[in-house]
């Protein structure tokens, strides 16, 4: 019960913090500019800003980058018939993952809820739905990573595994070895009990002969 608690509150503690969040707000990109912040739970400024120039270059405008991202007359069939201007920049976050802050300049006022209801959530729905695709990019190359790791372990334990099946094998046959060793040592020792009989035999026929011919006279 203890051990799914802490899996259930580690579950809650990740969700909440990989949510992704935007946030109309003032932000600084070149100047002051009604926008929107966007907040990434995982990857590094440059993660982040290569998501983000994948994600504007479909917008239909001119992609300029500097300081900061321009992207000169988008077009956006749910936005409407008029082009627009997009600002953007990418933020590192210190506790973990960026910040996207972007603005809209729809030619004389920058996009915003009050006075564009209705772009100003297909631009929220449109940036909520990058920041979730972001993340998850960012995670699926971690999950490469680490399943590119778990594969050099699993295949470092299978060379160990190997080796050892080796070293067994190997004990196998000094095992061996020594047994039809002792049983030859053994064989030796009946065959040179039997060998030393044949030789005092032998010894008692050489004495013999050679009284023999002390006996000639």
């Amino acid at each position: 019960m203890k051990k799914l608690t802490t899996l259930l509150f580690t579950f809650f503690t990740i969700s909440l913090f990989a949510q992704v969040t935007v946030e109309e707000k003032t932000v600084n990109i070149g100047g002051s500019k009604e926008g929107f912040y966007v907040s990434i739970p995982y990857g590094n400024k440059k993660q982040i800003e290569k998501e983000l120039k994948d994600e504007l270059k479909d917008w239909g405008g001119k992609y300029k980058d500097g300081d900061f991202v321009f992207v000169d007359d988008c077009k956006l069939k749910e936005m409407g018939k008029n082009t627009f201007d997009v600002y953007a920049s990418v933020s590192e976050n210190p506790e973990g993952g960026a910040f996207v802050s972007l603005a809209i300049d729809l030619g004389g006022a920058y996009l915003n809820s009050k006075e564009h209801g209705a772009q100003a959530k297909v631009i929220n729905a449109r940036l909520h739905k990058f920041g979730v695709k972001a993340a998850k990019n960012v995670v699926d190359e971690e999950i490469k990573e680490e399943e590119k790791a778990l594969q050099e372990r699993e295949k470092e334990l299978a060379d160990l595994e190997k080796e050892q099946e080796k070293l067994e094998k190997e004990i196998e046959d000094y095992n061996k070895k020594i047994a039809d060793n002792e049983k030859a040592i053994e064989d030796s020792k009946k065959n040179q009990e039997a060998k030393k009989s044949e030789i005092k035999d032998q010894q008692e026929k050489v004495k013999g002969v050679q009284q023999k011919k002390e006996a000639v006279k």
